[in-house]
């Protein structure tokens, strides 16, 4: 519980307010969470944390597309909503994958060791499904790919 006020106080500090924290952390009754705190202490890291400006700029914005039909299944299912998305991960793994950059969580996966496998990146060269050249994530090692 320290870890968590400690990982809030941080948040406020930077910038969150208590509703915008709230939003972001509401499990909305989820059967499926079975240790709220183990959640939040992980939500609250600063690296899990979205970006503020691009978290409050979602919450503006109306839902449209496969967030809205997400948003309609949720309630559906019994949980209010809005239900955005809290960062764009794609854009962070294509921005890593543009500057060359190690991906986020590299170090709690080992490389996988094959020659055509970037040790940094954790992407391999292949042949698109056109028959160009394109870079993918490895299956084996990117953390991303780890479920």
């Amino acid at each position: 519980m320290a870890t968590i006020r400690r990982r809030a106080a941080a948040a406020l500090r930077a910038g969150w307010t208590e509703q915008e924290l709230k939003e972001y952390l509401d499990l909305k009754g989820d059967p499926n969470v079975r240790d709220a705190a183990a959640l939040y202490g992980h939500r609250l890291k600063p690296e899990e944390l979205p970006d503020l400006q691009a978290f409050r700029e979602a919450a503006r914005r109306p839902l449209e597309g496969t967030d809205a039909i997400v948003d309609g299944w949720m309630q559906l299912a019994g949980r209010p909503g809005p239900h955005r998305p809290c960062q764009d991960s794609w854009g962070r793994l294509e921005e890593e994958g543009r500057n060359g950059s190690r991906p986020q969580g590299w170090e709690t996966v080992a490389h996988c060791g094959e020659p055509d496998c970037d040790e940094v990146t954790r992407r391999r060269d292949v042949l698109g499904h056109d028959g160009l050249p394109t870079t993918t994530l490895c299956q084996r090692c990117h953390p991303a790919m780890r479920f």
